[in-house]
């Protein structure tokens, strides 16, 4: 039997969850996730804490949610730009998408944080979030084995390599952005490392 659905096809506590993290998104990427307590998110949602506490037992299972939505949302957005099909221009992307990063500097530090967490394998989040990096790997290697097919980049490459070197990159730098408290330049320093990455790339 179904979830009887509330005023549409999606039901109510599905919707209340996706509230719930549009909001903690709002919050943590313009306050910081230290600074926002779980009853302001509560408030602004317009339930109880103990209803908070239903769909997200604690703040930290709220911001593994909000580290997943984000990578799905940078994951469809990279995937609809024009040309997101042709090899080297996957590395035009990721500078474009370490440029949207800052325009929500809250939500690097949430990143960061929720990497953090994912590291330990006993984490909930450990799982998903390493099927989602692996996700990201397969995406930019089928993209650049076109590109190998149509002599656009080296055959010798080890595109897994550079797939995940390119994520190595990106995830570097946002951890230093934070540790700086914003003073390290990351898109900068992917648009660097893209066009360096572009001649070792380039068949000849």
């Amino acid at each position: 039997m179904g979830l009887k659905a509330s005023g549409g096809s999606y039901p109510t506590g599905v919707r209340r969850r996706e509230k719930i993290i549009d909001v903690a998104t709002q919050m943590f990427g313009a306050d910081g996730y230290y600074a926002t307590p779980m009853s302001a998110i509560a408030e602004a949602v317009g339930i109880s804490e103990s209803g908070l506490a239903h769909h997200f037992p604690s703040k930290n299972v709220l911001l593994q949610a909000v580290a997943e939505r984000r990578l799905m949302e940078t994951a469809s957005w990279w995937e609809s730009l024009p040309g997101s099909d042709y090899g080297l221009d996957a590395l035009d992307e990721m500078v474009e998408a370490t440029r949207r990063f800052t325009e929500q500097p809250g939500l690097i530090e949430l990143f960061v944080l929720s990497i953090s967490e994912a590291a330990d394998t006993r984490s909930p989040a450990h799982a998903r979030l390493a099927a989602q990096y692996d996700g990201v790997v397969a995406s930019l290697v089928a993209r650049w084995q076109k590109a190998v097919d149509k002599g656009e980049i080296r055959h010798d490459v080890d595109l897994e390599l550079v797939a995940r070197e390119c994520i190595a990159v990106s995830d570097g730098l946002q951890v230093q952005w934070v540790l700086s408290n914003g003073k390290v330049d990351i898109v900068a320093g992917v648009a660097e490392f893209s066009e360096s990455l572009k001649e070792r790339l380039r068949a000849v």
